[in-house]
């Protein structure tokens, strides 16, 4: 399916299409294609952090990094884990759905699939791991504060991650 986002929306890559279940709409541009028309793998990586962002936004509330260090810490990637099922070119359509998976003391993790919005086909699997750090020395790991925890916690009781994505493993 070639992309049908309004242009007027977000430089017409991407916009949000659900809150519950979380899933962006993103389309693929040339500019992210090798010389042959397939978008490159380090893009995914790109999608997938966007998605991320846009979901925190979403959960935490929009202006979430300033938030974070306003409260003395950040919650920089930890890990980046993607299974790649099939190829993107330009001007396809595809959905991203974020799931909050395991809540740890210290990190978390983020669940994504994205798949074709015309036929449904699995594009990628992945996992975002994220962890808390002090503002102070990003490499000293602290506990989440009980409300970001606690608003991840209440998503994922309304939003359970799917079958599939449980499988996601570290």
């Amino acid at each position: 399916m070639t992309c049908s986002i309004d242009p007027s929306e977000r430089d017409a890559t991407e916009r949000v299409l659900s809150r519950e279940p979380f899933i962006v709409r993103r389309c693929a541009r040339w500019a992210e294609c090798d010389p042959a028309g397939v978008v490159h793998t380090g893009r995914f990586g790109d999608y997938a952090l966007s998605a991320t962002d846009l979901f925190r936004a979403h959960v935490i509330g929009r202006d979430w990094h300033r938030r974070n260090s306003s409260a003395g810490f950040g919650s920089p990637a930890k890990a980046i884990s993607l299974v790649f099922h099939s190829p993107l070119w330009p001007g396809d359509q595809f959905d991203i759905a974020v799931f909050v998976g395991e809540i740890r003391v210290r990190s978390m993790d983020l669940l994504l699939s994205a798949t074709r919005s015309d036929d449904g086909r699995a594009i990628f699997r992945g996992r975002l791991s994220s962890i808390c750090v002090t503002a102070e020395d990003r490499t000293v790991a602290m506990p989440w504060p009980d409300d970001y925890r606690e608003r991840y916690r209440s998503y994922a009781r309304h939003v359970p991650v799917p079958a599939d994505l449980q499988q996601m493993g570290p």
